[in-house]
């Protein structure tokens, strides 16, 4: 899409000035930096979709992570309420442990009661001498069963005694280990937890490496996009320069005039790391207006994330071709293609684009104007301040 709109405006631009491409050794190094930034941000629009599709990637292992947590989660919930279901459990266990303790420990008491008592009465002479008092038959069967009665009482409340302390054993170890299996079974799935969350933010890493490798990918293509255009425009410009100049009865101009009044705030050179490839002029007044520093064609008048709304003007002197770039306008008055004489305004100073307070910006460039700014010059060696 962003390839059709480029070419629909080339394309628009030979049909409105009515120029046909013409070869020329000028024409032909423009055409060759246009074509070969073509091939460039083909590659970077490859690159971009390769990004793209490793984003996908990110996102399907994020969303799969993300699953995997929320299933990790309702797990945690489901054992944090058995967890706590058991400990109900367990504290009823506890009661009936508690409360068989106390039965077995009265229990202790009797026993250890009936084994004193059956010592200090000789053991089971107690029984015998109950047997060999009875006076009749019946007497004395009754003091069998009697006897027998008894034993089996102590026999019964042995086993039972036995009985109670082997079941509190097994409820307090099976608690015991109730606990414990709980217990590490959440601990187990916190790791697991504490592992997923890892890997989110290992993989949430990579996918904000991959936004910013694309973010810069795609500014970078925009950029290129604008020097593409830049360039196109500029074929079509200075062919249009060129009729202008050779259908013109006007004598040729013999220099550049300062586009604008105010105060120089940065020269041309070195500044940041890297070339400042113009000159900065800044003026306080409400609307200071900027001009054309020579006559020419409009190569392109536009808005630019770097340099804001923008003007790009091709002309021709004494037989040799310059380029002026005019940025950071508060607007701008002039369109695309259109003639412009020395002085006629351009638009006016601003603060849009990449710009730290209202100034304009102004390039001269012997020759075309390129991205690596190399036909630059010190804007000062033809203009004075």
């Amino acid at each position: 899409m962003r390839k059709k709109a480029f070419t629909v405006a080339i394309i628009a631009g030979l049909v409105i000035t009515g120029v046909q491409p013409a070869e020329s050794a000028k024409q032909s190094e423009i055409r060759k930096q246009r074509l070969d930034l073509k091939e460039n941000f083909t590659q970077k629009e490859n690159q971009i979709q390769r990004l793209d599709k490793a984003e996908e990637k990110y996102l399907s292992e994020l969303k799969t992570l993300d699953d995997e947590m929320s299933e990790l989660n309702q797990k945690i919930l489901d054992l944090q309420n058995n967890l706590d279901a058991s400990e109900q459990i367990a504290d009823e266990m506890k009661k009936e442990i508690q409360k068989l303790s106390s039965n077995i420990d009265y229990r202790e008491q009797l026993i250890k009661k009936r084994l004193r008592s059956m010592q200090n009465n000789d053991g089971l002479g107690i029984y015998v001498d109950l047997i060999f008092d009875s006076n009749s038959v019946s007497q004395l069967f009754d003091a069998a069963i009697a006897v027998r009665t008894i034993i089996k009482a102590d026999k019964d409340l042995l086993a039972q005694h036995k009985a109670d302390l082997d079941s509190l054993k097994e409820q307090e170890e099976a608690l015991q280990d109730n606990v414990i299996l709980l217990e590490k079974d959440q601990q187990k799935l916190l790791k697991l937890k504490s592992d997923l969350e890892k890997k989110v933010e290992e993989k949430q890493r990579l996918l904000e490496t991959v936004h910013a490798t694309k973010e810069e990918s795609e500014s970078q293509l925009m950029h290129m996009y604008e020097i593409y255009v830049n360039l196109a425009s500029q074929e079509i410009a200075i062919l249009k320069e060129k009729q202008r100049v050779e259908f013109s009865s006007a004598q040729p101009e013999e220099g550049f005039i300062m586009p604008a009044r105010g105060e120089l705030t940065s020269g041309y050179g070195p500044r940041w790391g890297r070339l400042h490839a113009g000159i900065d002029i800044a003026d306080e007044a409400a609307e200071t207006e900027v001009v054309a520093a020579a006559s020419g064609t409009v190569i392109r008048s536009y808005y630019s994330a770097t340099y804001g709304n923008c003007v790009l003007i091709t002309h021709k002197i004494n037989g040799k071709t310059f380029t002026t770039l005019y940025a950071h306008l508060e607007k701008s008055t002039v369109n695309t293609g259109q003639s412009i004489k020395k002085g006629e305004l351009l638009g006016y100073m601003g603060n849009t684009g990449d710009s730290r307070g209202k100034h304009l910006h102004f390039e001269i460039h012997e020759g075309q104007w390129n991205y690596e700014k190399s036909n630059s010059v010190d804007p000062l060696q033809y203009v004075k301040k």
